[in-house]
């Protein structure tokens, strides 16, 4: 996942490195947004919204800019009121906005020189949001005939000798290898002591697939964890701490390559951050993305000690997208927790490019060289160019596998994150069929990790497992 932080991602998608406890960008640490009358900076009907500021140093005053969620040119813009406090009132006249987010961009005079920028991103009347549809005629189709391929592979599963671990240990190993703190849930925790090896299994291009295994002592069965990983091309920690709260887990490279490979071995293979293939879609890069996460599952499925009926999937970015991918694709997911959750809504943030003036050049590079808008002419749905690349990415769209997800589902979504932003994650957990699901808004907090949702998340599992065991009795 490419971040300026090292935080990782415990039940979502830990990273194989140190732990450090430096917050992702765009957030600011010396301005603090927030809304006496919406926590979670979602609103409906409020005329006018009113979000406050308080800054950390010391200031003269506050200019303010607003923007369509990822837009840079703003359609409205003033001064902030200033209180005693180093505290500033931002009212927003709700008159003209349209259903979706939109980013509050700061500049705070601090009298020292050049301005202190910041963000803060709001929703109105989010659940009105206007998306557009373009979930192919022959989705369903497209991804049962990858099942179909998928099929005729065997297996052929190989496991290495098993390593333990317990207490301490676990937590060393989270803090240098998985980007964790030592123990940030330990009143989640099952078992003080559990075994780990690496494991691989055939894949869809004639190569192998490679993971870490971890569980608890024992013979199970047990619950189970398929973590799915963040983007890059990176090795992955073991999933101790998933073990660790009683689940057998699965942590994959989805990519082909070793697990444990040093970072400067690590290949970047073509087609995933260029020379993009969208004739036909099954040659584009996520397609054996996809047939890999697949094959995890029928990998976790040939265990005996694995309990079918608990299988949870969950990831951080890449990983959030994956798990809402194949909760889409396979009924045996029975729950899943997809963090800050990578590529959806498709169409807004191709038509937010154009917005913001990025065009594609002859060789495929982009650059911010085009006509810039506000983007408020836009009142319905983000157009659809008919393009090779906008049809292939149809059927990629994360958005256009949330009508096949019936299973319950725990997301969340950092309101300032540049990286996955709300109008696209939302646009996913809009379109999600499940009638058992719900999104954590996470005002000021960028592409990065929550200890608390994750301690939330990990007693939310524990509930669903007992509701569905209580179902099944009746």
């Amino acid at each position: 996942m490419a971040l300026a932080t090292t935080s990782g991602f415990a039940l979502s998608s830990n990273m194989a490195n140190a732990f450090a406890n430096k917050c992702s960008p765009p957030q600011t640490p010396v301005l603090a947004f927030y809304s006496k009358t919406s926590e979670d900076l979602l609103f409906n009907a409020q005329d006018p919204i009113e979000i406050m500021c308080q800054a950390g140093v010391r200031c003269v005053g506050l200019h303010w800019a607003l923007c369509r969620n990822t837009l840079v040119t703003p359609f409205r813009q003033g001064e902030a009121e200033a209180l005693p406090p180093d505290r500033f009132r931002i009212r927003v006249d709700t008159a003209g906005l349209l259903p979706g987010f939109y980013d509050i961009r700061v500049l705070l005079d601090s009298g020292t020189g050049a301005p202190i920028p910041g963000v803060c991103t709001f929703g109105y009347r989010v659940p009105e949001m206007p998306l557009a549809n373009t979930r192919p005629a022959d989705f369903k189709q497209f991804w049962d005939d990858a099942k179909a391929k998928l099929a005729k592979i065997p297996l052929d599963a190989q496991e290495s000798e098993m390593v333990s671990y317990s207490g301490t240990q676990i937590n060393q190993y989270n803090t240098q290898y998985a980007g964790l703190p030592g123990d940030y849930d330990p009143t989640g925790h099952v078992t003080n002591d559990v075994e780990s090896c690496k494991v691989s299994f055939a894949g869809p291009d004639g190569g192998r697939v490679y993971a870490w295994l971890a569980k608890p002592k024992g013979k199970g069965p047990f619950p189970v964890m398929l973590v799915l990983p963040g983007a890059g091309f990176n090795a992955r920690p073991r999933p101790l701490e998933h073990a660790r709260h009683g689940y057998l887990a699965l942590d994959v490279q989805i990519h082909g390559q070793d697990v444990d490979l040093p970072v400067p071995v690590y290949p970047k293979i073509p087609g995933y951050y260029s020379d993009w293939k969208y004739e036909p879609a099954s040659a584009y890069y996520y397609y054996n993305i996809h047939m890999r996460v697949m094959q995890a599952v029928n990998y976790l499925a040939s265990r005996s000690d694995a309990d079918l009926t608990r299988l949870a999937a969950v990831g951080g970015s890449q990983g959030g997208r994956l798990s809402l991918v194949i909760a889409g694709l396979d009924p045996r997911i029975r729950a899943i927790v997809p963090c800050i959750a990578h590529n959806a809504n498709v169409p807004y943030y191709k038509w937010s490019e154009a917005c913001n003036g990025v065009i594609q050049q002859p060789d495929g590079k982009r650059s911010a060289t085009g006509p810039k808008s506000d983007g408020m002419s836009l009142t319905g749905a983000p157009p659809v160019a008919d393009t090779p690349e906008m049809r292939c990415l149809a059927y990629y769209d994360t958005m256009n596998f949330a009508p096949d997800i019936h299973c319950p589902v725990m997301m969340n979504a950092g309101l300032i994150d540049p990286v996955s932003p709300p109008s696209h994650v939302f646009g996913a957990y809009l379109r999600i069929a499940s009638t058992d699901k719900s999104i954590t808004p996470l005002p000021g907090l960028g592409h990065d990790w929550s200890s608390e949702f994750d301690r939330r998340a990990w007693r939310w599992l524990d509930k669903v497992w007992a509701r569905q065991a209580a179902a099944q009795k009746q």
